[in-house]
């Protein structure tokens, strides 16, 4: 051992470099500049400008395009949210991928600037930064966006990452903005964290939808359970549920009516589940539902 240790000590004292690691080239992508990456299991993407998403299976040793119904080939931004790969492009908005990059679908609807540059996941959250039209909000992987600039008065965002309970958004000249997650969710007090696996509220289906839709949510234990629904302004709106449920998931409909019998306008609502267990266990969850015309 004190012959390992005195060699050592030599090499180091004659300036013999030692060795180390060192990078190696993939085989491509080659369809222009490398903006963006993302990883979703084994499955490497990289957006490009000017030739749209490319997929390595196998740590780069070869790659794909995968562009087919994708908006514009100009990437700037890539996410993962489970299944979903999101790719934020140049004019052409968001697009979505079920099938690892297989196939696209545009997933604009609110997104009144397509000119996307970076994206950030946050659970069930998506996040958007545009430039020039500031951040966007979706909570149903991109089938609607929320503008979500309350004191946001440089509206150029090129960076957005989440850290803790905060949204951070860096900008062309304004440096770097935060603001609280739950502020954007709703006015209504939502709650970020939850354990995996045990409560759960899913997102309504139909989504947006026309008269009525379904909520479903999953109990790990019996508990008091109220589901309340409010409108963009964190007024109540209807009250679907305010009792005893034991464990297991559970369904109940909206029928569009809110607590007096009326029918409520089109739009944006947020309906919160609050579960308590006999144990004191407390879980709070928000998801956003669009009611049509």
């Amino acid at each position: 051992m004190r012959r390992i240790v005195a060699f050592f000590a030599a090499v180091a004292l004659m300036g013999v470099p030692t060795l180390q690691g060192q990078w190696i080239q993939t085989n491509g992508p080659y369809g222009g500049v490398v903006r963006v990456f993302a990883v979703s299991g084994s499955n490497l993407f990289a957006g490009t400008e000017g030739s749209g998403v490319f997929l390595s299976t196998d740590n780069g040793t070869s790659w794909t395009g995968v562009n087919t119904g994708l908006t514009s080939n100009i990437v700037q931004a890539l996410a993962v949210s489970g299944p979903n790969i999101f790719a934020g492009t140049r004019g052409g908005g968001v697009c979505r991928s079920t099938d690892n990059g297989t196939s696209w679908t545009k997933v604009n609807t609110g997104l009144t600037n397509t000119y996307v540059w970076a994206l950030a996941v946050s659970g069930p959250n998506l996040f958007a930064g545009t430039w020039g039209g500031g951040v966007f909000l979706s909570t149903d992987n991109g089938a609607s966006w929320t503008e979500v600039n309350g004191g946001l008065t440089n509206r150029n965002v090129l960076a957005l990452a989440v850290s803790g309970s905060h949204l951070f958004a860096g900008t062309l000249g304004g440096g770097v903005w935060r603001r609280s997650l739950s502020e954007m969710v709703t006015g209504v007090d939502a709650h970020f964290s939850r354990t995996p696996g045990e409560f759960r509220l899913e997102q309504n289906y139909p989504n947006p939808f026309n008269p009525a839709t379904t909520v479903g949510y999953h109990l790990p234990r019996p508990a008091q359970v109220k589901i309340t629904l409010f409108d963009t302004q964190g007024r109540v709106v209807c009250r679907l549920w305010d009792g005893f449920r034991p464990a297991g998931r559970h369904t109940l409909v909206w029928n569009g009516l809110d607590d007096g019998g009326r029918k409520a306008p089109s739009g944006v609502y947020f309906y919160r589940l609050e579960a308590k267990t006999e144990d004191g266990i407390s879980f709070r969850e928000v998801n956003k539902m669009v009611l049509t015309k």
